[in-house]
């Protein structure tokens, strides 16, 4: 939602804008606005028609050092799908009677436009999320796990969403005073030693985080349950409904997290720890589509109208007398 309200934000603000040079008649304006517009559009479809060649070198720069797993293989995937929407758009592949030909490019444009169109305010939610400066108030700050290196240690990722909490932690207390307590919230995987609370409890203990300020949570296996989990925590420790808190994890990950705390009724905004860059766009996609996931009923309706529409523009061909 927060992505659908800028982009109209700013759709109209262009409007206006339109509308003012109109009211205006300033020419100028008006031709400079014309070729921004065209050049940002340019811009635009040239990205999106060659971000194959992108998508392709990030997979591999992906599987060289996070493995060939499917979860590493989601740039690669896009670069496919990327291909395939280049080569229906600018080669026209479909041989088939005119009214089949007409109902199935148009569902393929519709979903196409569709997904570009979710993609581009998922994006923009994402940034706006990661808008967020926390007071530094907090009763509780919970650091939201994933999955070990080796099965016992804590890797680059996990590492920076501590260290971002262990950072806001310090700052609290230099300028507040007030001590937070920090929850470390994994459950125990297959392939891994111990929980990664625990592991990331000792990582916090060694970077200077006195122990008596530290809790773990030890029994979550996905975001969901780290909120609920955690959450228990805090009551058994003595808080409330009222305690102030904040969750840390990295910035692609925060607006989902958020998504999450909100339907779970927990008052906590995320805040966002650095991410490498090569590991960017494929956590991106994957954020995408675990959101696409979460709304799946309304994506799915927004299908069947545009495959009802595509088929009725079919059969609207196909009962139109040929001169």
């Amino acid at each position: 939602m927060l992505g659908w309200l800028a982009n109209f934000s700013l759709l109209a603000l262009l409007v206006l804008f339109v509308q003012l040079i109109s009211v205006f008649n300033n020419q100028t304006l008006g031709i400079i606005l014309g070729l921004l517009i065209a050049l940002v559009g340019a811009v635009v479809f040239v990205g999106l028609t060659l971000s194959f060649v992108f998508l392709f070198w990030n997979a591999i720069i992906v599987w060289k050092r996070e493995g060939h797993s499917l979860s590493s293989s989601l740039t690669l995937i896009v670069g496919i799908g990327v291909v395939l929407a280049d080569i229906l758009i600018f080669f026209n592949p479909i041989h088939a009677p005119e009214p089949i030909k007409l109902g199935v490019m148009s569902f393929l444009t519709y979903v196409i436009f569709y997904v570009l169109l979710t993609v581009w305010n998922t994006i923009t939610s994402m940034l706006l999320y990661h808008w967020y400066f926390p007071k530094k108030d907090k009763d509780y700050i919970i650091v939201l796990g994933s999955g070990l290196i080796d099965g016992y240690k804590v890797g680059r990722l996990l590492g920076n969403r501590i260290n971002t909490a262990i950072d806001f932690y310090h700052k609290q207390l230099q300028t507040t005073h007030k001590r937070a307590k920090l929850i470390f919230s994994g459950g125990q995987g297959a392939d891994e030693k111990l929980p990664e609370g625990k592991a990331m409890q000792q990582y916090a203990i060694d970077h200077g985080v006195p122990e008596a300020d530290t809790l773990v949570e030890d029994r979550s296996v996905n975001t969901k349950q780290n909120m609920q989990f955690s959450e228990q925590i805090i009551r058994n420790d003595g808080g409330s409904d009222t305690s102030k808190k904040i969750f840390v994890t990295n910035n692609y990950h925060t607006l989902r997290a958020g998504i999450l705390a909100h339907q779970l009724k927990i008052a906590a905004y995320g805040l966002g720890a650095p991410t490498p860059f090569y590991f960017l766009p494929n956590a991106v996609i994957r954020e995408y589509l675990a959101l696409f996931v979460m709304h799946k009923k309304f994506h799915l309706t927004v299908f069947i109208l545009m495959l009802a529409l595509s088929i009725t523009l079919a059969i609207g061909a196909l009962l139109v007398p040929k001169p």
